[in-house]
Order: structure tokens, then sequence, then C-alpha cells
């Protein structure tokens, strides 16, 4: 269950920052307090692979040879945390 509370998180703080998206780094310094590095890169996964968010992998900016990673809530991870979908079972939204 803890799992589907931090992809509600990730969703949550992808929706403030949107229409703008965030890298990787940023994301996990917002929840790491709370929650394992593994398991917010996990998470980031799975949202990613049901289309509630876009991944992008990106060269670094500065570091030649290095590429990041960035994420962007889209509209359907915006319906879901609105309600205009049918719940998700692996995602327990965080109502504002």
């Amino acid at each position: 269950m803890k799992h589907n509370i931090l992809r509600g998180k990730l969703l949550s703080f992808l929706k403030y920052v949107y229409p703008e998206g965030a890298d990787q780094e940023t994301v996990t310094k917002v929840l790491f307090q709370y929650h394992k590095v593994e398991d917010i890169e996990e998470a980031l996964e799975y949202l990613a692979d049901k289309e509630y968010i876009e991944k992008k992998e990106l060269p670094h900016p500065y570091k030649r040879g290095e590429l990041y990673r960035w994420y962007k809530i889209k509209p359907s991870g915006i319906d879901l945390l609105e309600g205009n979908l049918p719940p998700d079972p692996g995602i327990v939204p965080v109502r504002e």
C-alpha cells in the first residue's frame, strides 16, 4: 500500500509543477525524507509505464556523455487525480 501512496504523491508533485516537468534528482529530493530512493525511482517507472507521466532521457547540461531523466505529468495523470478517470488500484491519489 505504501507504494500506491508514493505513486499518488509523485503524481501530485508533478501536477503542482505542471506544465513544466522536473528532473529525477529534484523529484527525489522532494520525497527522499519519507521514501527510499529506489522506491521513488521504481514508482516513477511504474507511472511512466502506465502512461500517467512522460519520461525523457536527455543529455546532461554540463556532464559530457551523461544523461538525466526528466518527468512531466500527462493529461491522463491529471484526469486520474481529478477523478475524471476510473480509479487505478495501483495509485492512491493525494487529495488537495
